[in-house]
């Protein structure tokens, strides 16, 4: 464990097609509350005693979120953090991926101070470190000269 909170991550994801169940509750009554007493119910007005689950796919949740605004593929920025005695760079790191650094998790330090006072150029976990002071390649050697520099000059990619 380094003063970086640089860690490596590795995960097997498996996707399976499930659904969602959504659940259907009748409500509790209301205590003492005035509004719902019986003789000011409207004429008709049924309870919610047999409610039935609802089952959304997620072929149904695509469905719905393919309209949504989208980030364009392959956006990049250039992000630049100066190192202080005591603050960590504040990122965990997966690195599965040989030639990258994908942020895995955002702790208190220097890249949310950035995200802070940056949030049009804000990271996010899923982004890339492509390259650190010019350095691309292995990442292993990004995490070297993230270790190692006092001013990190970041080529991010989301």
């Amino acid at each position: 464990s380094s003063h970086l909170g640089l860690r490596r991550f590795f995960s097997s994801a498996s996707r399976s097609s499930s659904a969602l169940l959504v659940a259907v509750r009748p409500t509790a009554a209301m205590g003492n509350a005035q509004c719902c007493k019986g003789d000011e119910v409207a004429a008709g007005q049924k309870d919610i005693v047999d409610a039935k689950p609802t089952v959304v796919t997620e072929e149904a949740v695509s469905n719905v979120t393919a309209g949504a605004p989208k980030e364009p593929a392959g956006k990049s920025w250039t992000v630049t953090l100066k190192k202080r005695d005591g603050v960590a760079l504040g990122v965990d790191v997966d690195l599965s991926d040989p030639d990258v650094l994908k942020l895995d998790n955002i702790t208190e330090g220097l890249v949310k101070e950035w995200n802070d006072a940056n949030p049009a150029q804000a990271m996010k976990v899923g982004d890339q470190i492509v390259a650190v002071n010019g350095k691309t390649g292995q990442a292993q050697d990004l995490v070297t000269v993230c270790k190692s520099d006092d001013v990190l000059e970041m080529l991010v990619k989301r």
